[in-house]
């Protein structure tokens, strides 16, 4: 029932009984009309509010990685990017051209190694025949060989020389080797040629020294190191050359400049003919999602958060209010004096925006197993507070000592139980053991 309608027949009821003084003695007593509430046993609970407000949770400058003329300007003031999204693109026709020219590097090298061990192989093979050479003339200058060995041996020798140097003909008439590599094929065919001819007509092929014999294998063993050496060299140049193109692709790479995180282009520089250098930021991106809730506090206040403590949030301008954990509790005041506290909540639809007053909603309790009234039943009298609590129809008056007051709800100590019944309007009516009447519904 409206409380304005109880004190009007609680007034009209003091009324009546001041214009009844000359009744008779044996009317019916004076009832009030009360409201009432029932007390209870817990904490009393108050919601301490912190207030501050939303910030980016990060803002990155997008800073070239090379300097050049800006060619293409990809996104506007305002747009939403993904980090890796393309910002602008920087002259990229130098970087380009330097690609080109060390792929072609890097092939020339590969070329010169494929050619490298392929001389390898050729002089591997002119050592095997000089020991094969040098093995029959020890033979023959003991007096073991015989022509028909000698002459076998040459033959087999021109036939794998005329076949080497034929393909050494087709590999450089293709371009694959150098000529030289050819000629050198063609030389050593020619020389087994001879030494196949002396077998055929010289019946003498046994007097050739084995000291000759044994200087053609280390000739031929010297050239095999050689290759060898060749080899190792060519090689060492395609590593150089790979290295080299893998630095003129990530130059190129830098011409393109990307968005370092996600978020929105809140400053852009860069116009399409200007000259961008790494000194200068040409944008920057603000990272809304999530985003960060601060609050300045005082030292007496910072107890109130501690680090990953879970706390409720409120946004000027949303409904609903936001669960989230204090991330950071700083130690250190700023330049005001004041303690910095910071949150992160979730703003994937981008709502929130920075700058909007953000609230901490932090419980705190101002008494432990304490009565609880509203406070509205509390009747103060100079230094003696106390309350009307309602049995079998009348108000008894019980002294309280009051622990803890707030608007609402009041936290006592007195003669009281969980669940007693107390006066909450009308009790300024009333007198120690005055009838009265509960109307309305409990609080």
């Amino acid at each position: 029932m409206n409380k304005w309608l109880v004190a009007a027949v609680t007034s009209i009821v003091l009324t009546v009984s001041g214009c009844s003084n000359n009744e008779t003695a044996d009317e019916a007593e004076q009832v009030t009309p009360v409201e009432v509430a029932q007390v209870k046993k817990g904490d009393l609970q108050v919601e301490r509010e912190i207030t501050g407000r939303s910030l980016p949770s990060s803002s990155s400058p997008v800073l070239p990685r090379t300097q050049g003329e800006v060619t293409s300007v990809r996104v506007a003031k305002g747009d939403m990017v993904e980090k890796g999204d393309t910002i602008a693109v920087i002259d990229s026709a130098g970087a380009a051209n330097q690609v080109e020219l060390q792929e072609i590097a890097v092939q020339q090298a590969e070329k010169q190694l494929e050619n490298a061990r392929i001389a390898k192989q050729q002089a591997a093979l002119a050592v095997e025949n000089a020991k094969k050479q040098a093995q029959l003339a020890r033979k023959a200058s003991s007096g073991i060989g015989q022509l028909e060995q000698v002459q076998a041996a040459a033959s087999e020798q021109l036939e794998q020389m005329e076949e080497l140097a034929g393909q050494a003909e087709e590999l450089a008439k293709n371009g694959t080797i150098p000529k030289g590599i050819s000629d050198q094929a063609q030389t050593l065919m020619e020389q087994a040629f001879s030494q196949y001819q002396e077998s055929l007509g010289q019946v003498g092929a046994n007097q050739v020294s084995a000291a000759q014999a044994e200087s053609q294998v280390t000739q031929a063993e010297e050239r095999l190191r050689q290759a060898e050496a060749g080899v190792e060299q060519a090689r060492l140049q395609v590593e150089q050359a790979q290295l080299q193109l893998e630095q003129a692709r990530k130059q190129a790479a830098n011409n393109t400049i990307t968005a370092p995180a996600s978020g929105e282009i809140t400053s852009l520089s860069a116009k399409e003919g200007t000259f961008v250098s790494g000194q200068q930021p040409l944008a920057t991106v603000v990272s809304y999602n999530p985003i960060t809730i601060e609050a300045q506090v005082t030292a007496d206040q910072l107890s109130l958060f501690k680090k990953g403590q879970e706390v409720t949030v409120a946004i000027d301008g949303l409904e609903n209010k936001l669960k989230t954990t204090i991330q950071y509790v700083s130690s250190v005041p700023g330049e005001s004096g004041l303690y910095a506290v910071e949150a992160e909540v979730e703003n994937e639809s981008q709502a929130i925006k920075p700058g909007m007053i953000a609230t901490f909603l932090l419980p705190e309790n101002l008494a432990n197993d304490a009565l609880i009234v509203p406070t509205e039943a509390v009747v103060q009298e100079g230094e003696e507070a106390f309350v009307y609590k309602v049995i079998n129809d009348k108000a008894k008056k019980v002294a309280v000592t009051v622990v803890e007051a707030q608007s609402d709800k009041t936290a006592i100590k007195g003669k009281l139980s969980d669940g007693t019944t107390v006066v909450t309007t009308g009790q300024f009516a009333l007198s120690d053991d005055s009838r009265v009447t509960v109307i309305g519904e409990d609080n």
